[in-house]
């Protein structure tokens, strides 16, 4: 059988990364929220209504890719926990058949 080689650093750096840029995403997303609280924002005009509304619906849209962006990393670093987890276990019980990249 053929030996099986992987990265135990690099599973884990990846990891890391996408943890720590999902809660920046949703750091980001979370800014958005509310940010104008009407038309009086925009003066006296006559298009103030529709321009705070513009405005609230694009907050909004922002806010929400930001938030999947932040879910979908999220779920980035809990595959790749899962990974390595399936990986060291297999490791342990089997050191013949998986070993990581530098052992010889």
């Amino acid at each position: 059988m053929a030996l099986a080689k992987y990265n135990a650093e690099a599973l884990d750096r990846c990891r890391t990364t996408a943890s720590d840029r999902a809660g920046k995403f949703g750091a980001i997303g979370d800014s958005f929220s509310d940010a104008v609280s009407g038309a009086d924002v925009f003066g006296g005009l006559a298009s103030s209504g529709a321009l705070a509304s513009a405005v609230s619906g694009l907050d909004q849209l922002v806010g929400a890719e930001f938030a999947a962006a932040e879910s979908l990393l999220g779920k980035v670093e809990r595959s790749l926990d899962s990974v390595q987890t399936d990986v060291t276990e297999r490791d342990a019980a089997g050191g013949d058949q998986i070993r990581r990249t530098g052992d010889r």
